[in-house]
């Protein structure tokens, strides 16, 4: 074994590491395409005051992606199924060995 001296110029100076939560916020939701959370309409002025400048996104899918989503859905119940009989049948083998 062998050790290894480094300089410290290889090393990285970590100065700025301050991070403003709400722009990373703001930004992580404006980067999901696919968000249900609701968004700021530019063009749009309210009737009234007290109603809020938003509207609420609605997605489409096509018939082949709903039918992806279901078939994935059905794989995942299907693996919690099969998840819950293994530790189902470790709990009995344990009692049996138990008794």
């Amino acid at each position: 074994m062998q050790t290894m001296y480094y300089k410290t110029s290889n090393f990285i100076e970590h100065s700025g590491n301050v991070i403003d939560l709400d722009e990373l916020r703001r930004r992580q939701t404006a980067a999901q395409w696919d968000s249900l959370a609701r968004q700021p309409e530019a063009a749009y002025i309210p009737e009234e005051p007290g109603e809020p400048g938003f509207r609420p996104v609605v997605l489409t899918m096509s018939r082949s992606q709903r039918r992806r989503a279901r078939r994935e859905r059905r794989a995942w119940t299907l693996d919690a199924y099969a998840s819950v009989a293994v530790i189902l049948m470790t709990a009995a083998f344990l009692v049996r060995m138990a008794l």
